[in-house]
């Protein structure tokens, strides 16, 4: 039988598991507001005016008190969307919105921290047509990795406001971005050598004085090889060249003179009788 003690110790107990769990409920409360990331104020709709006609490669910013707090590159004609990563400091503040650096016209918009999406359309004057790549290319496609063989990248940009720059970046053979040389008749060559094995795509740009911009990541593709490589790449299933094969990588204007004379220079290292 229960004792008058016992249904005191009981109750106690009880009391004390309330008091530890309410006690624990802000902790967890404040913990998990911490880690919830705070929603950007999300915009979309048509460009206006001059812009109508912006595509791809163009970008559309947002500022807020001169900083900025949200980019996005175009990938449709007319149409943009940018995120505004604002702070709760920043809810009432006006947005600015701009075009390739150029304002839009003035809209009534200001910053709501967590607000949902909302379709705005903006209207933009000035120049907004990017450059036009109208040629472009790597040859040859295949260089050996010993920084001297290279492959020459070659593009022809056009626009009728000039050009301002033409760059490839090579930051995943660790050189960066880098521009290239104009040869005039909107002629562009760059020589991209590396020592750094592997295939690779790299990113061109090319901008027009009003920060217009047309962006390329397909057509500029170079394969480095190590010179262990060479035989299983250009050979046959056994790692070894046949005359058949030596005349095919010869004739191959895919192939860098580099790796010519490397695969040639081993082939004949027991003698020219081999021809």
């Amino acid at each position: 039988m229960m004792t008058i003690k016992d249904k005191h110790l009981r109750v106690l107990l009880c009391l004390v598991i309330l008091i530890l769990g309410m006690s624990l409920v802000p902790a967890a409360s404040a913990s998990s507001s911490s880690t919830i990331p705070s929603l950007p104020n999300a915009f979309e709709g048509s460009l206006k005016g001059d812009a109508a006609q912006a595509g791809p490669g163009l970008v559309i910013s947002a500022y807020i008190d001169s900083k900025l707090v949200g980019s996005y590159t175009l990938t449709k004609v007319g149409q943009y969307k940018v995120s505004v990563n604002g702070t709760e400091q920043d809810n009432g503040k006006e947005i600015i919105f701009k075009l390739g650096g150029i304002a839009s016209e003035p809209v009534s918009v200001t910053y709501e921290h967590g607000a949902n999406p909302v379709k705005l359309d903006l209207t933009f004057y000035g120049d907004f047509i990017p450059p036009e790549i109208q040629a472009l290319s790597a040859s040859p496609k295949y260089i050996l990795n010993d920084g001297k063989d290279f492959s020459t990248v070659t593009a022809k940009v056009v626009d009728d406001s000039g050009i301002k720059s033409v760059t490839i970046d090579l930051t995943s053979i660790e050189q960066g971005v880098v521009s290239l040389n104009s040869e005039g008749g909107d002629q562009y060559t760059c020589n991209v050598v590396s020592t750094v094995p592997g295939e690779f795509k790299f990113k061109f740009t090319a901008s027009n004085p009003s920060g217009n911009s047309v962006v390329d990541t397909d057509s500029i593709s170079i394969i480095v090889l190590k010179e262990s490589q060479l035989a299983t790449t250009f050979g046959g299933s056994d790692g070894v060249f046949s005359p058949e094969e030596i005349e095919a990588l010869v004739n191959n204007n895919d192939v860098s003179s580099g790796i010519k004379y490397a695969v040639l220079g081993a082939y004949f290292a027991d003698g020219w009788d081999r021809i």
